[in-house]
């Protein structure tokens, strides 16, 4: 399973870019699954005062609730690699991670602001960055305009696809 995370501060277009990348994947006949990364704090969503949050209160080390095709999974913390083994089992080609920038995975970053900057030096195995600002000094990935993302795309069908 190939995954690659989409990594920016809050209200960047991860979920836009992460939305056209899965319609794209999936269009070119890859089994596509996303994985968001939860970081506004508070109780997980949808899951306060439910029988599956008394089950967790109880002591159950995962609470599950199925219904209408959705499954939400509760437990105390998960750690990316479980949740990975979780999408692996699905057998997924590519997963789409949003967030979670800390992890080692190829990472897409999106610039939108001159203090957006300091992500490239906080995340490693950048594959590329999406900007619509100019960088001053020469860096070691390809730097899409937000204007061409096209382009991008095409970038990510001929090079990240053949891993």
């Amino acid at each position: 399973m190939e995954i690659i995370q989409i990594v920016g501060f809050k209200n960047s277009g991860k979920t836009t870019l992460a939305s056209k990348m899965i319609a794209m994947l999936s269009e070119s006949g890859h089994t596509v699954a996303s994985l968001k990364h939860h970081g506004h704090g508070g109780a997980p969503i949808g899951l306060e005062n439910t029988d599956s949050a008394k089950h967790k209160q109880a002591g159950a080390v995962i609470s599950g609730v199925e219904g209408e095709g959705i499954l939400q999974l509760s437990a105390a913390s998960w750690d990316v690699e479980q949740l990975i083994a979780i999408y692996q089992l699905m057998g997924v080609d590519v997963l789409v991670m949003e967030g979670f920038k800390k992890e080692p995975f190829p990472k897409v970053v999106l610039i939108n602001r001159e203090e957006d900057f300091s992500l490239l030096e906080q995340v490693k195995n950048i594959q590329a960055v999406i900007t619509s600002l100019s960088f001053d000094t020469p860096v070691m990935y390809p730097v899409f305009k937000t204007s061409k993302i096209d382009e991008f795309y095409e970038w990510m069908k001929r090079n990240f696809l053949k891993r």
